[in-house]
């Protein structure tokens, strides 16, 4: 058996003002590399260096993971593209051994179909974030049956950038129980 191959993938999506750099830059993908995790940082079409395409951001993904053959992942998405994960999750979810929502944007448009992802997820929210209401955690962990929320109490919409020790710690806690 190839060892690269036998390593569980973890996919780094990004937020809206930020890029596949800033997970590297926050030492968050080494330190799951560090763990034996394959890490991907995705960058959506549009952002970084590359084009806008006129696929949805969950078809986007899907694709991607399709072309490199991987059938499941990890999955980890702030802000933006926790929405995206919410919308990939309900297409898609048999395709994800886990997800983490951070900080996500609009949960509340997804209020009456969360109770239909079924996947393991972890919800990790900075308690003084003022672009994503702390109450959009508290919609995601009632309605999400398999959920676990972390809470940062004194940090905002960018935790896991703020504290990346910490939150790569509780990420691959999640990941591995």
């Amino acid at each position: 058996i190839d060892k690269e191959s036998s390593k569980d993938t973890v996919i780094l999506l990004h937020g809206k003002r930020y890029n596949a750099y800033d997970w590297i830059n926050s030492g968050i993908a080494e330190n799951l590399s560090n763990q034996g995790f394959k890490v991907i940082c995705f960058e959506f079409p549009g952002y970084g260096s590359s084009e806008e395409c006129d696929l949805e951001k969950e078809e986007v993904l899907l694709e991607f993971v399709k072309k490199l053959n991987i059938s499941s992942f990890h999955l980890v998405a702030p802000s933006f593209s926790g929405e995206i994960s919410i919308k990939f999750a309900l297409k898609y979810g048999d395709m994800l051994k886990s997800l983490t929502i951070v900080d996500s944007i609009n949960v509340d448009k997804y209020k009456e179909k969360l109770n239909e992802i079924y996947v393991k997820t972890l919800i990790v929210w900075g308690k003084k974030d003022e672009i994503a209401p702390y109450e959009f955690a508290e919609i995601l962990k009632n309605n999400i049956k398999n959920s676990t929320l972390f809470v940062f109490e004194n940090l905002g919409h960018t935790c896991y950038f703020d504290d990346a020790k910490k939150f790569s710690e509780v990420l691959i806690n999640f990941i591995r129980a």
